[in-house]
């Protein structure tokens, strides 16, 4: 996969992106240095990837968050995004809140990023409420970008029920993924498909690459 210095990921709730996120800047880590994941998720107390600053931090990856507010639910992105967004020398990820309200939180930051220096990915899970046919991904694309103030460049096919996900939900939700990328006229980045998933059977089924993916959040009950 071809990438730009900054990837940033954001979609519905629920669709994954802060996983996506995390993955996604290990396999950065893989081939550069100096990686950063920004974390601008400033609407839901859960699954945000400050969580897992330690465990990515180990790794070599800096985590922005407001350090000071860790675990606050409150509407405050670090003014040290800006080491992501400013310096040329960093590659890295901004993990973005869910829906329009999260992307309020992007359009605080993106104005200082010059357009060819990142790429905005459209998560989408077929297996949430809103985003469960052509009318609802269309609304919530709209949406975010209304919000964000930018435009999506991908989209990523992340269909998933967390760890009751099957290889069948993402087979029934993909043609799904494919009418909307044929309708919007935006390529499928790639797919998200957990490792205990594969390998896959010997079926060519996917014309994408597949990204495997580990989960590394936990459930507010786990």
């Amino acid at each position: 996969m071809e990438n730009k210095r900054v990837t940033i990921f954001t979609g519905n709730f629920g669709s994954g992106k802060t996983e996506l996120s995390i993955n996604y800047a290990l396999k950065l880590n893989e081939n550069y240095s100096n990686i950063v994941l920004a974390d601008l998720d400033v609407v839901n107390p859960y699954f945000r990837s400050r969580e897992k600053s330690e465990f990515l931090e180990d790794k070599g990856i800096e985590v922005v968050y407001p350090k000071n507010l860790k675990h606050a639910d409150l509407p405050i992105v670090s003014a040290n995004v800006y080491k992501l967004i400013k310096n040329e020398d960093i590659h890295g990820v901004l993990d973005v809140g869910g829906n329009e309200d999260g992307a309020i939180s992007l359009a605080s930051v993106s104005k200082n990023l010059p357009k060819e220096q990142y790429e905005m990915n459209f998560v989408i899970n077929t297996m949430r409420p809103s985003t469960n046919s052509v009318e609802g991904i269309l609304d919530m694309k709209k949406r975010i970008e209304a919000k964000s103030k930018l435009s999506f460049d991908n989209i990523i096919c992340n269909i998933n029920l967390g760890e009751e996900t099957t290889i069948e939900h993402i087979k029934e939700g993909y043609p799904l993924i494919k009418e909307v990328s044929q309708e919007l006229d935006l390529p499928i980045k790639f797919i998200a498909i957990y490792k205990d998933l594969l390998p896959l059977d010997t079926e060519n089924y996917f014309d994408e690459e597949i990204l495997p993916i580990d989960l590394y959040m936990n459930t507010p009950w786990n």
